[in-house]
């Protein structure tokens, strides 16, 4: 995805002759990633056999596979899958394709480096996607902090695509690795959306669902009470008051507490969000795929 600019202006003058406020700069900038990335952009649905959403995700197409975040490797109790790209009004489908739990799982590539546990492939050679463009990624960018983003990506259990701006405004560091720290609206679905540099054009990076602050502050409290009714357990049916067992009206009580958590955190808006820099993902590739070759004599062998 490439940008024509003023050469004596150059991208910053740019920006400045549009908006004079960094944050918030370049709206035309916006309007050009959406139209060069949303068609790149899919929704990945999980759905029982009575077609109840479970969960959703975001993925990006890169070398005829789906790039999306490893949580994909923790859904359980799902019967299909729908990918879901859609047109330029972020709503109308452009190219789908419903899976069944065992061809979805054919067509993974989780990874043989358990050093690289973020990031999941899902194979897209199917015909329904070959007009499907890949995204433009950077191998080895140079990211700076405060440069401005776009995060294209769904949201909670809606169907439409949306596009959010925001900087990085830090990295991170954790589990050996540097993540970027990216301000912008992130919730939930948003994970395996890509980030993308306006000044670059490409994608330098994939948010993460786990290493959001809100997911690990989630799992910290209901950690806390699996805990409590597991100890609540060992004391049902211990004692009785008026024929009502105190202890399964506090189980109940967790659970209910249990369950409101859970819609809280899927409703949660987050400031901030961890996003695994685009040269892992190049790595991802490298470890678990061959690429073809120029003249394409070589075919991509997944890493299953």
């Amino acid at each position: 995805m490439e940008f024509q600019y003023d050469k004596e202006m150059g991208f910053e003058g740019e920006c400045f002759r549009i908006t004079f406020t960094p944050i918030n700069a370049c709206p035309l900038m916006y309007r050009q990633i959406w139209r060069k990335a949303h068609r790149s952009i899919a929704e990945v649905n999980f759905y029982t056999r009575n077609k109840i959403s479970i969960v959703n995700l975001t993925g990006f197409k890169f070398k005829n596979y789906l790039v999306t975040d490893g949580y994909v490797k923790r859904i359980s109790h799902y019967d299909y899958v729908e990918i879901r790209f859609v047109g330029r009004d972020g709503m109308t489908p452009a190219a789908t394709k419903v899976m069944s739990r065992d061809e979805f799982e054919r067509n993974l590539v989780v990874g043989l480096n358990e050093q690289l546990p973020n990031i999941v492939l899902i194979n897209l050679q199917f015909d329904v996607f070959n007009q499907i463009p890949d995204l433009d990624m950077c191998e080895e960018c140079h990211t700076e902090i405060g440069e401005p983003v776009a995060v294209i990506g769904y949201q909670l259990n809606q169907d439409n695509l949306t596009i959010k701006q925001g900087i990085v405004s830090s990295f991170y560091q954790t589990d050996g690795a540097r993540y970027l720290q990216v301000d912008a609206t992130i919730r939930h679905g948003n994970a395996g959306s890509p980030v993308i540099s306006l000044e670059k054009g490409k994608v330098i990076g994939l948010i993460g669902h786990k290493l959001t602050e809100v997911s690990q502050s989630y799992k910290r409290l209901k950690d806390i009470m699996n805990n409590n009714l597991q100890l609540l357990k060992g004391y049902q049916g211990r004692y009785n008051m008026d024929d009502i067992d105190p202890v399964q009206v506090l189980i109940a009580n967790q659970n209910q507490i249990k369950y409101i958590t859970k819609e809280l955190y899927r409703i949660t808006s987050m400031g901030v969000g961890y996003a695994l820099p685009s040269s892992h993902i190049f790595n991802f590739f490298k470890e678990n795929l061959i690429f073809e070759s120029m003249d394409g004599s070589k075919n991509i062998l997944a890493g299953f």
